[in-house]
């Protein structure tokens, strides 16, 4: 019995997850991407937590919400890590990931389970992104970004996204609970490695931006 239900909460746990990679994110100055991974990772957590035996006591909203905002918080933790690997300038990465916010949204209430729920967002930044580095190389004369981003991020980083979704929706009937939660940890891992390292946006030094109550809350100190 002890073993079944540790197998049961074997989703809930492996969604906790995202919360290193909201903290990788953070600590390289991604605080939009760190936000959104912990979005993912708590909603997840409180969807499957429901599934659960005797943790209907977490379900603080409908079923069907958390399953909505599972799924979209998902689909805009690969949107957001896309757009951050593609490096935009302003005012374009703002427009981007506002485009893919609003799209998503509507893209999942329509419906949540098909393919096209990762394959849009996917798609849609994979295509962006080519588009850019494309011209960039052209401007350029030489392959753009370096090497090392294609052989220590882009390629594993993909690996392991199209690991993560494989075993969503080819191997789930398998086994869910094993399976799911391997999804969970293949997608976590894509995340990390496809995130740049660091975020020009977010300066060095002493002038570094972190995360903190006051940067959330909008508070700014003045000496």
């Amino acid at each position: 019995m002890g073993a079944f239900i540790a197998k049961m909460l074997l989703p809930t746990v492996s969604s906790l997850v995202f919360l290193p990679t909201a903290s990788v994110a953070a600590k390289r100055g991604f605080h939009m991407e760190a936000m959104v991974y912990f979005f993912t990772m708590f909603f997840t957590a409180i969807f499957h937590a429901c599934d659960g035996p005797g943790l209907s006591i977490l379900c603080f909203m409908r079923y069907d919400i958390l399953e909505y905002f599972s799924v979209y918080a998902t689909a805009l933790s690969m949107w957001v890590t896309l757009t951050a690997l593609g490096d935009f300038d302003e005012p374009q990465r703002s427009t981007i990931t506002m485009f893919g916010v609003l799209t998503i949204a509507v893209r999942i209430y329509q419906d949540r389970w098909g393919y096209g729920v990762y394959s849009g967002p996917i798609g849609s930044a994979v295509f962006i992104i080519t588009v850019k580095w494309l011209q960039k190389m052209k401007q350029l004369r030489e392959i753009y970004p370096e090497k090392n981003v294609y052989t220590q991020q882009v390629g594993p980083g993909c690996c392991f996204g199209a690991l993560a979704l494989m075993l969503r929706f080819y191997f789930e009937e398998w086994d869910y609970a094993y399976v799911h939660s391997f999804y969970h940890l293949s997608l976590a891992v894509s995340f990390i490695l496809l995130l740049p390292k660091k975020n020009r946006y977010a300066g060095s030094g002493r002038n570094a931006a972190k995360l903190s109550c006051f940067t959330l809350c909008c508070c700014v100190c003045t000496v």
